[in-house]
């Protein structure tokens, strides 16, 4: 299974997280990222719109990037 990387853009600060999981495939990748953003906006008392996770594969290339506020609709 491969293993993806995602890395947390928050704010305009531009501070950055990144966390690893090994995932069945690029579907669940974005499954993964949409939950871990809902996670981070609910748990924030001032989200930012400018937040996005940007996933990559182990090879560090981008598989996509995703919005926080529209993965939270």
């Amino acid at each position: 299974m491969p293993k993806y990387i995602f890395t947390i853009r928050a704010g305009h600060e531009g501070n950055r997280a990144e966390q690893a999981a090994v995932l069945n495939d690029d579907a669940a990748a974005l499954t993964y990222a949409s939950e871990l953003a809902r996670e981070l906006v609910q748990s924030d008392e001032r989200p930012d719109t400018s937040w996005l996770v940007k996933v990559s594969d182990e090879a560090r290339s981008i598989v996509f990037a995703i919005p926080f506020f529209p993965a939270c609709a």
